[in-house]
């Protein structure tokens, strides 16, 4: 995703540790805007954001480096 669409349908999803090393669970903790999803994760506490990521509309998915990034350049952090 080169050009973000910040209206695109995302949701932010969970990671379960409860599954095996190499399949984890996942569960949908919120669904909005990208860019509310990205505020959302961004005022989340360290520990907790830890185990996110954000799948938007499309297939995208976007893991908390790339969440915290994006905060940062649209200020929303």
């Amino acid at each position: 995703m080169s050009t973000r669409d910040w209206e695109a349908e995302a949701s932010v999803h969970e990671r379960d540790d409860g599954g095996s090393e190499l399949q984890y669970n996942f569960t949908v903790l919120k669904k909005g805007t990208l860019r509310e999803m990205v505020a959302h994760v961004a005022a989340m506490e360290s520990a907790q954001r830890a185990r996110v990521v954000i799948e938007v509309a499309g297939g995208a998915s976007l893991n908390i480096g790339e969440i915290l990034q994006l905060a940062e350049q649209e200020g929303l952090a």
